[in-house]
């Protein structure tokens, strides 16, 4: 939901939540305006959990008032009493968000005369009902938030972003042409960034859907699950990329530190199967990106690579005697082939799920 859609929201459930009052001379209205601000959430979920929470905390306060008010007074150090226990309630419970009504409550309790207090207690009651009902009224009927495509398109940048940057890893580890650090380091705030956007979309998403059904067998929480399984593969790639990229500092290290070595027919042979397996996988990722967009998949027909790769190292390695030199260079394309097979398979599995975007 636009900001601007949630301001002209607000406005209208405070002058329809005080109004109400007004009309029915539940004073002061301005409690259930203060009620309408606290509930226009940006969520329709966070609408129901503030809603709840308020109601609780308007109970626990109006009653430790009226019990205090009653059997002790009320002067200022009964305020400051009153005050005192509410906020440890409030904190005990985690309802820091309604913790400043539920003080305004209990001193506004306590300021009325003793013969007043449970006049005023139910008053004050009905206009945070009042203030509450209206604001979900508002925020359910008029340009009700929705996040699904929001977060669907902010994953799909996610993704483009992250697909980007494992593919230059790994054509980096193959070229040995290293980004600098600088690079890198941008690279790792425009991914985090991007991850904090989607996750707070995914967190407003799940509560709007939370306050529609409670049924996991439900199609929006299939759909929600698949978000979040989309999400943990978008994650596995950038810490695969991360991987990688420090994988290729490595080699190229060590190449340097053995006089960098012509690459043999064999080894040349590896690496450009390593790129056609990359090749692959992109072509995986852009399938299951249609799938998130809704549109026709193809499948992907695997090209038999992992075979000929793993007999194609055992060649190599067998022709070349045993040395760390030799060593280092199986380990680091058998961790590569890792990395980008898992990709692969993440992939595929996603895709072949059969739920319908």
């Amino acid at each position: 939901m636009l900001a601007g859609a949630r301001i002209i929201k607000t406005g209208i459930a405070i002058t329809l939540s005080m109004l109400i009052c007004n009309y029915f001379d539940i004073q002061p209205a301005i409690f259930a305006g203060a009620a309408t601000v606290l509930n226009m959430q940006p969520s329709l979920g966070l609408s129901f959990h503030n809603a709840w929470e308020q109601i609780l905390v308007h109970f626990v306060s109006i009653s430790i008032a009226i019990i205090l008010g009653l059997t002790l007074g009320n002067n200022p150090f009964i305020m400051g009493l009153t005050s005192v226990l509410v906020i440890l309630i409030c904190q005990h419970f985690r309802w820091r968000g309604s913790l400043a009504g539920g003080v305004m409550a209990s001193i506004f309790i306590l300021s009325s005369p003793s013969a007043q207090f449970i006049d005023h207690a139910l008053i004050r009651s009905l206009a945070i009902f009042v203030g509450v009902s209206v604001a979900l009224i508002v925020n359910f009927t008029i340009a009700p938030p929705r996040y699904r495509q929001p977060l669907q398109k902010k994953l799909l940048e996610l993704n483009s972003l992250v697909t980007k940057y494992f593919d230059d890893a790994v054509q980096s580890f193959l070229s040995l042409d290293i980004p600098s650090p600088a690079l890198m380091e941008e690279q790792k705030n425009n991914v985090e960034q991007l991850f904090r956007e989607v996750q707070k979309l995914y967190k407003l998403y799940y509560l709007d859907i939370g306050a529609h059904t409670f049924d996991p067998n439900s199609e929006q929480e299939k759909i929600s699950k698949y978000y979040e399984e989309y999400l943990a593969y978008n994650k596995g790639l950038w810490q695969r990329t991360r991987d990688i990229l420090f994988l290729s500092q490595e080699r190229r290290e060590r190449r340097q530190q053995a006089g960098d070595r012509p690459i043999s027919s064999e080894f040349q042979e590896i690496l450009d199967l390593l790129s056609e397996a990359q090749t692959h996988f992109l072509s995986q990722n852009e399938e299951l990106k249609n799938k998130l967009e809704g549109q026709n998949i193809q499948h992907v027909e695997e090209p038999h690579i992992w075979r000929k790769l793993d007999k194609i190292l055992n060649n190599w390695h067998n022709q070349f005697p045993s040395g760390s030199y030799s060593l280092h260079a199986l380990i680091e394309i058998s961790l590569i082939t890792y990395k980008i097979r898992w990709a692969a398979k993440e992939a595929m599995q996603l895709l072949d799920n059969d739920l319908i975007l």
